[in-house]
């Protein structure tokens, strides 16, 4: 399989495709609450950063999402994403979740376990990779397929992006 760095959409189903039979992640989303949104752009780089809180079931988590590649603007303009970040104001095209390549980050056990080392080889992860997960008693049973994805936190995180229109 080639790997190359992934969208929002590209990872939402591969997760799906590398547990078809899950009742969780993808089915599970809507008692996390998402808040404490917060967004970082960095022109210089083409990125925007977001982090956010996810709560659900009495733990919470800090999803991140780099969106990659964005066009920024230096004129308002309808279509715009209009962002103050410590003084500063930015203007940017939202991201498609469809095409904009994306890297990844949460501090769950889902992604950790099952996601952080391929995303790593989609080259999608968000900072250092570590060693694969190998399970004890059933080896291969952490991601059989071998395929990048996200978490239902993530999940939740980039559709309340997406409702809020900060992505499209």
């Amino acid at each position: 399989m080639k790997y190359e760095e992934s969208s929002i959409n590209d990872l939402y189903s591969s997760s799906v495709r590398a547990f078809p039979r899950t009742t969780k992640r993808q089915h599970a989303i809507d008692p996390i609450e998402i808040s404490d949104v917060r967004i970082v752009p960095f022109m210089g780089m083409k990125t925007v950063l977001i982090t956010a809180n996810a709560q659900n079931e009495s733990r919470a988590y800090r999803p991140l999402i780099l969106f990659k590649n964005i066009n920024f603007h230096k004129e308002e303009s309808e279509n715009l994403i209009k962002i103050v970040s410590e003084g500063r104001t930015y203007l940017f095209e939202p991201p498609r979740t469809e095409s904009t390549d994306v890297l990844l980050r949460c501090q769950c056990g889902d992604w950790k376990w099952r996601f952080h080392y391929t995303d790593h080889i989609d080259h999608s992860l968000y900072g250092s990779n570590r060693k694969p997960y190998e399970a004890k008693w059933n080896p291969g049973s952490a991601n059989p397929l071998e395929l990048p994805g996200m978490c239902k936190h993530l999940m939740k995180l980039s559709s309340v992006l997406h409702e809020s229109g900060l992505i499209l």
